[in-house]
C-alpha cells in the first residue's frame, strides 16, 4: 500500500531515511515497516511493507528510525486526500 503525504516537517536530513524506517499513521497505531520516497513540493510517497486498515486523508503520518535508545522521531506529514 502506498500513502501520499503533503506538508512534510522533517527533523533530520533526508539521508537518514536510507535503511530501515518505520511509520505510524495514528497515535494508537502500530509501527509499520516502510520505504519513504521524497518528491518535489514538500511531499513524499510512503510504501508500506505491511498492510494497514483505516488510513484516511488528513491523518498524520510520523516517521521513526530505531537507534540504541529505542525509536527516534524523524518528522512526518499529512495524508493527502
Amino acid at each position: 500500500k502506498i500513502i501520499f503525504l503533503r506538508d512534510l516537517n522533517l527533523l533530520v536530513d533526508k539521508k537518514i531515511f536510507d535503511g530501515e524506517i518505520f511509520v505510524k499513521v495514528r497515535s494508537t497505531g502500530k509501527l509499520l515497516d516502510a520505504k519513504v520516497n521524497f518528491n518535489e513540493y514538500n511531499s513524499a510517497e510512503v510504501n508500506l511493507k505491511t498492510s494497514e486498515d483505516g488510513i484516511s486523508p488528513g491523518q498524520a503520518c510520523v516517521f521513526y528510525k530505531r537507534d540504541e535508545l529505542g525509536f527516534k522521531v524523524l518528522g512526518g506529514g499529512w495524508i493527502k486526500s
